[in-house]
């Protein structure tokens, strides 16, 4: 991981850094921190079960694990769907989501007796921002991040800053044409047929196939060639509508699907191929692979991300 960087000039001298805490709050799993940076914390894995339990869990640990000294910020970086404008009353309260139990459930109300400012963003937006910052990313304008796990998530940065609207981006629900040889042509997800998330996440590939990419990969099976080129052709179809839509300078792919060998060499082809020549910059190969990269920080481009909100949250009080 790259060396820790305070975005805090508040602290950048101070003899004693700030004590944070980082929560990436993900669908199968919160990972919680607590230290000064992304390097020195202490950190714990705490599994998405009902907001109660889970919640309970994360205050026992932070409140264990930050003892010593008072807590100068807390960044939350969330599943979603997640208010993200803090001016609005359903800041920090998350929306209505596939995830049973969590609809409704409201980060500030649940760690309001620690006390300390909170910054709330998505985690991909998170991740995004870590990656812009640190990661594959710098030194870029336009930065967008996608999580191709449990869920398909997408977050934006432009000049180092999280770009959100009105809300945060659902670029995760744009809908596709399914792939004509595609035996889960209506995808999986709950609220749409042929959106990105049912048709390329992780849980759909198991349910069209019976297996992830990896184990079709390491298992030889028949169909391993076949599910490789659908995925790619999904997340090419993305890549291509991320590059019209909103052009980053990089489009960064994180999440546990990402990581399946030859996953993004094939993305990158499809990339190419759906464009066919449309913007003349991204019209070679050698276009592409800048454009396309697997995430820098990955599995921690998250915590890293919340860790830079909790900075902001610090900032609140100097």
């Amino acid at each position: 991981m790259n060396d820790p960087v305070s975005l805090n000039p508040a602290y950048e001298h101070a003899s004693t850094p700030p004590q944070l805490v980082a929560i990436e709050a993900g669908g199968t799993k919160f990972v919680v921190a607590v230290g000064t940076n992304h390097e020195d914390a202490r950190v714990t894995t705490i599994a998405t079960e009902t907001p109660e339990r889970t919640l309970s869990a994360v205050l026992a640990f932070i409140k264990e694990a930050a003892s010593t000294r008072p807590i100068a910020g807390i960044g939350i970086a969330s599943f979603g769907p997640l208010g993200v404008d803090a001016a609005s009353g359903n800041y920090g309260v998350i929306g209505s989501t596939p995830k049973p139990h969590w609809s409704g459930v409201n980060y500030l109300k649940a760690l309001s007796t620690l006390n300390a400012p909170i910054v709330i963003d998505t985690d991909v937006n998170g991740a995004a921002l870590a990656e812009a910052l640190l990661g594959v990313g710098k030194g870029n304008r336009r930065v967008a991040y996608v999580t191709i796990g449990t869920g398909i998530g997408i977050g934006f940065t432009d000049e180092g800053v999280i770009s959100n609207g009105s809300r945060h981006p659902e670029a995760g629900h744009i809908l596709l044409p399914p792939h004509p040889d595609d035996p889960l042509p209506g995808g999986i997800c709950p609220f749409h047929k042929g959106c990105l998330e049912g048709l390329a996440s992780g849980p759909s590939i198991h349910e069209r196939w019976g297996q992830s990419l990896s184990e079709l990969i390491a298992n030889k099976a028949a169909s391993a060639e076949q599910a490789i080129a659908l995925q790619a052709h999904y997340l090419g179809i993305m890549c291509s509508n991320l590059s019209l839509m909103n052009a980053p300078d990089v489009i960064v792919l994180g999440g546990g699907v990402s990581q399946t060998p030859g996953l993004i060499d094939a993305v990158r082809a499809a990339t190419l191929s759906h464009l066919n020549g449309y913007l003349d910059d991204l019209s070679k190969p050698e276009a592409i692979e800048h454009l396309v990269q697997p995430a820098a920080l990955a599995p921690h481009s998250g915590l890293v991300g919340a860790f830079m909100l909790a900075h902001r949250a610090a900032q609140t009080t100097h």
